[in-house]
């Protein structure tokens, strides 16, 4: 029998003899009928004289590279089920992969996502063919170039004074404080209202949060920021809370509300009060994660240092932040304004002078 499965072995391994050479070793298939194909490629190519590439499942790729290179980045968890969806999406042999495939997966992707995230997943498929290539595994030849879906420019919106002012003067109690707190430290939503008090550092002036991607952040406090934390009532594990006015029962995922308690915030119970407020300080366009845009624009705008920037907002390069460089461009621009505007008053008293 030339397929076999070793004791200690969860792959399959082939060992078959043409014209008196033996080949042998592992398909690093733990499917039977991925094995199969893997052995008969195996054969085809030696009866024809070729030489014999290992070949690898795309399901055994995405597994070796997840257990080498992406277990250990900030960004695991992410990688994790983006490399579900191409098992899922594309499967089958790791060489097989064609042009069209590839494209298929990404046109039935885009009608549930965003092209960018579609894009994503396919650059870490070109990631994982890239890791696996050297290994002596044969791999597809793909323009990923060309399979790269176009994306919108992102926008950067950022909340003017005037607006920040109509906005605190209408939004609620409840959640006035962590606007503000969104505005100063540029965290996500999610960032804020999972902050725990374990989580901050008043000594030291510190908080960490559990970012995007399931990694741990931590950030110093201003003496603002502060401020806002020393304000929340201490009630219960979350730092930012809110005043129940109106009773709910017990529910599946959640105990019962009372009116005068103050408990956490969900994800989304409080999105129709943003909404309302924005709409009642006249506000258009603007999204509760357009206050990170505010904050990472406004301290550019102030420190010029895109770096600490980029840190402030725990991206995991400057390429990521670059998109918030126009509050440089706009200060140079204002700048080489102001000095020909200058030049030219200056010539014209020269002028009435003379």
């Amino acid at each position: 029998m030339s397929l076999y499965k070793p004791k200690k072995s969860t792959y399959w391994h082939y060992d078959f003899t043409i014209a008196g050479q033996r080949y042998h070793g592992t398909t690093r298939c733990p499917s039977k009928r991925d094995a199969q194909r893997v052995e008969a490629d195996l054969r085809r190519k030696a009866v024809l004289g070729e030489t014999v590439t290992p070949t690898i499942s795309l399901e055994q790729a995405c597994s070796d590279w997840q257990a080498n290179v992406g277990s250990h980045l900030a960004s695991k968890a992410t990688t994790l089920y983006q490399l579900g969806f191409l098992i899922a999406g594309i499967g089958g042999m790791l060489q097989d992969i064609t042009h069209k495939a590839v494209q298929d997966y990404a046109a039935r992707r885009r009608a549930t996502v965003k092209n960018a995230s579609v894009n994503r997943e396919l650059q870490l498929l070109r990631r994982v063919i890239r890791w696996t290539e050297p290994r002596g595994f044969e791999v597809p030849k793909l323009d990923f170039a060309k399979l790269t879906l176009p994306e919108p420019k992102e926008r950067v919106r950022e909340l003017s004074a005037d607006e920040e002012a109509r906005l605190m003067a209408v939004l609620p109690d409840n959640l006035k404080p962590i606007v503000q707190f969104a505005l100063l430290s540029g965290k996500r939503r999610t960032e804020i209202i999972t902050l725990r008090w374990a989580d901050i550092d008043l000594a030291g002036q510190r908080a960490t949060v559990t970012v995007k991607g399931g990694h741990r952040q931590t950030f110093p406090l201003s003496p603002k920021m502060l401020a806002i934390i020393k304000a929340q009532p201490k009630v219960c594990p979350q730092v930012f809370t809110y005043l129940c006015q109106r009773r709910a029962p017990d529910r599946k995922d959640r105990p019962g509300r009372i009116v005068g308690e103050r408990y956490p915030f969900s994800k989304q119970g409080w999105v129709r009060q943003w909404r309302k407020a924005l709409s009642d300080a006249g506000i258009e366009d603007y999204r509760f994660h357009d206050n990170r845009h505010t904050a990472a624009t406004r301290n550019l705008r102030s420190s010029g240092n895109l770096k600490a920037v980029s840190k402030m907002l725990g991206h995991e390069n400057v390429q990521t932040t670059a998109k918030y460089a126009h509050a440089l461009e706009d200060d140079v621009r204002a700048m080489m304004l102001a000095t020909e505007t200058g030049q030219a008053s200056t010539q014209t008293e020269r002028a009435k002078s003379a």
